[in-house]
């Protein structure tokens, strides 16, 4: 062979190495040597996004190896106080790129590198990417430890698989069913009906109404109206474990059509919030309970989701019973079937009242104005048409009234600006002021800038919001000081219940030390030994700020 055709079959080669494999024939090995049991699996319902991968249970325990699954490089490693913690990034050949979250450790080199960018920068939270050729991996090859870090409340391993060209999210278990015993089908526990605002009644009612499902059937068969929806509560098991999960698939049929489904293959990060719109977010805001409609609001293009010409909505003009059917089903084909009736009894459908009220508009730009507030709602903002009435509460003296947008809270798909007129400057100043979403007799700051005598903040939900002072520094609290000398580590709790805590640092003897920081328990560290602090007697100084500005400043004399 002469050096030309060499050169032409090598080039090919790494053509052939360097495309993406077709879905259904990319393999992963397992990122560890014990026991596939998971703790969560893909899509589940969470807090304005869907879960993102499958959480492996790790028997319990931090540090054990983690194997990359498939050939690749690592390409991104990141270090945070919430979410995943310490991620790990792996970027295969065979077009996808998995995510390993709450890690204990990375691999030596990566730690000395993310080490010195935290010392470099002065800061806990670090995001490193890689070139292809800094870190190759081969599958099998261990990429880190297994841990307990971010907002994690046991130990486990959160692991996803994204497609690389698009980073959209797909369900891991495609790759993993043989691994993983499921005889378990889907249960469903409640069932929810939702009359059509102005088109529908449940009872003679223009409300939603519930029940509950006991020893699979749902007992009651509901009187109904004109056009409804349907919802459903339900979970999801498998063997040997306790937990439960998700529905990978949901299927409605009335009188033997199809009238819905979903079915949890993949999911993109823009869609996330589109959760909001699938399920009945009012039950979730008040009792923390996830029903899934089996209707389409207007502005929910979730591609998990299917329905017919009516998006989901059943008709009911005639007055018979109708024969309603849910499947529920998980990727190993456990099924459980749920029949019941509802039936048709004609009488009057009341028209929406908007009495009061502002009618917006999904499809076009809305704004709410009153009395020194105003909102911008763009176009595609809301997932639905809305009624929603501006309630103002007058404060003398303060700051400026409170506005209550519809009595409750109702999400958005995207953030809207909404501005406050600021009735006075306080003598602390503007710097100190922000706007606060108020719940009950708390609230939480969503921030605010001075705009012309406004205050503008963005906001991703209809609430009550009014403008606020901050003007308390955060709480620094130390955690077993009599423990430190022994410990060899210093541990302080902080927080600020009004803007929040913008940033921390810590000094020993005048020098920088890195603190770190856990979300979960408001803790800030220090590991006097793994920061090369000597034994003796040290200075500390330790720096906290909230996002008003506020500081406490922490200054002690201890021995180590």
């Amino acid at each position: 062979m002469n050096r030309i055709a060499g050169i032409f079959i090598s080039l090919i080669v790494a053509l052939f190495v360097a495309l993406p494999v077709k879905a259904d024939d990319a393999e992963f090995g397992l990122p560890f040597d014990f026991p596939v049991l998971f703790s969560g699996n893909f899509a589940e319902l969470r807090s304005n996004h869907f879960h993102g991968g499958v959480d492996f249970k790790t028997q319990g325990a931090i540090g054990k190896p983690i194997h990359a699954p498939a050939d690749g490089y690592i390409s991104r490693v990141t270090v945070a106080p919430g979410g995943y913690g310490n991620a790990l990034y792996v970027t295969h050949y065979n077009g996808y790129t998995t995510v390993y979250g709450h890690l204990e450790k990375f691999t030596s080199e990566i730690e000395t590198l993310v080490r010195e960018r935290q010392y470099r920068d002065e800061t806990f939270a670090v995001d490193l990417s890689f070139a292809q050729d800094k870190f190759p991996v081969k599958r099998g090859e261990i990429i880190a430890l297994s841990g307990n870090t971010g907002y994690s409340f046991g130990p486990h391993l959160h692991f996803e698989v994204r497609e690389t060209e698009s980073n959209e999210l797909v369900n891991p278990l495609r790759f993993y069913k043989k691994h993983v015993k499921d005889t378990k089908p889907p249960k469903a526990l409640a069932l929810s009906l939702h009359p059509r605002p102005g088109k529908g009644v449940v009872e003679g009612l223009p409300r939603k109404a519930v029940r509950r499902v006991v020893d699979g059937r749902v007992k009651d068969t509901l009187r109904v109206w004109g056009e409804v929806g349907f919802g459903i509560k339900a979970l999801d098991y498998m063997d040997n474990t306790s937990n439960n999960y998700g529905v990978y698939r949901i299927e409605l049929n009335v009188d033997g059509e199809q009238l819905f489904s979903c079915t949890m293959d993949r999911v993109a990060f823009t869609e996330n919030r589109l959760i909001n719109a699938w399920v009945d977010y009012e039950a979730y805001y008040l009792s923390g309970e996830w029903f899934m409609r089996s209707h389409l609001l207007e502005n929910n293009p979730l591609r998990l989701l299917s329905a017919d010409n009516n998006r989901g909505w059943l008709c009911v003009n005639e007055q018979r019973l109708y024969n309603v059917e849910y499947i529920l089903a998980d990727m190993h084909g456990n099924s459980t079937r749920y029949r019941f009736f509802v039936k048709g009894d004609s009488c009057a459908v009341p028209p929406l009242n908007s009495a009061g009220s502002q009618y917006l508009r999904w499809d076009t730009d809305n704004e709410l104005r009153d009395l020194g507030m105003r909102l911008r709602i763009p176009k595609s903002t809301l997932f639905d048409d809305a009624t929603l009435r501006v309630e103002r509460t007058e404060k003398p003296g303060a700051l400026s009234d409170r506005y209550n947008l519809n009595g409750t809270t109702q999400p958005l798909w995207s953030g809207c600006e909404l501005l406050i007129r600021l009735k006075r400057t306080p003598a602390e100043g503007v710097g100190k002021c922000y706007i606060r979403c108020v719940r009950g007799k708390g609230g939480y700051g969503v921030g605010g800038t001075l705009k012309d005598g406004w205050m503008a903040a963005e906001v991703t939900s209809l609430g009550c919001y009014e403008i606020a002072l901050d003007t308390v520094p955060p709480v620094v609290k130390p955690v077993n000081e009599k423990q430190w000398k022994r410990s060899g580590c210093l541990t302080f709790h902080i927080g600020d219940g009004e803007t929040g805590v913008k940033s921390y640092k810590g000094y020993i003897d005048g020098e920088f030390k890195l603190f770190k920081f856990s979300s979960k328990n408001a803790r800030l560290t220090c590991n006097l030994g793994s920061e090369g602090v000597s034994r003796g007697r040290h200075s500390l100084r330790l720096v906290v700020t909230d996002r008003a500005g506020n500081e406490t400043v922490t200054e002690k004399i201890f021995t180590y």
